[in-house]
């Protein structure tokens, strides 16, 4: 099966409620895309980080935490780690990724052959 990667966001405000309820939320409908096993990574756009790698643990889904985020960010996903903890992705891997240049984020969803390349690179050990 094809890997899959998606991009979520945060603040500073957010992040701590995504790392302790293991749940990325979004305000637009594309996590309903997300399937059970598909990888997602968190672009802490306040500082510029990327941080990797979760898996979904379940179908993207809308209001699974109904109160969460007071409710600003219906469209969620339940996650693990996929790695032993969060690692910010590498700045030559980062740049293949493609930063949207007029909203300084990224695109949701990463193709195919980048999506691989960047699980592989966080899943390896660093030399």
């Amino acid at each position: 099966m094809p890997a899959r990667a998606f991009f979520f966001e945060c603040s500073s405000t957010t992040y701590m409620d995504c790392m302790e309820k293991s749940l990325f939320g979004s305000n637009k409908p594309w996590p309903l895309e997300i399937k059970t096993g598909d990888y997602l990574l968190l672009h802490h756009y306040e500082i510029g980080g990327l941080l990797g790698l979760w898996l979904a643990t379940c179908n993207g889904g809308k209001n699974l935490v109904p109160k969460m985020w007071g409710g600003k960010f219906p469209f969620q996903v339940r996650v693990k780690l996929a790695i032993p903890k969060p690692t910010e992705v590498p700045p030559n891997v980062l740049a293949d990724l493609g930063i949207n240049a007029a909203t300084g984020r990224f695109e949701n969803c990463l193709d195919e052959e980048l999506a691989t390349d960047l699980i592989s690179a966080l899943q390896s050990p660093k030399a």
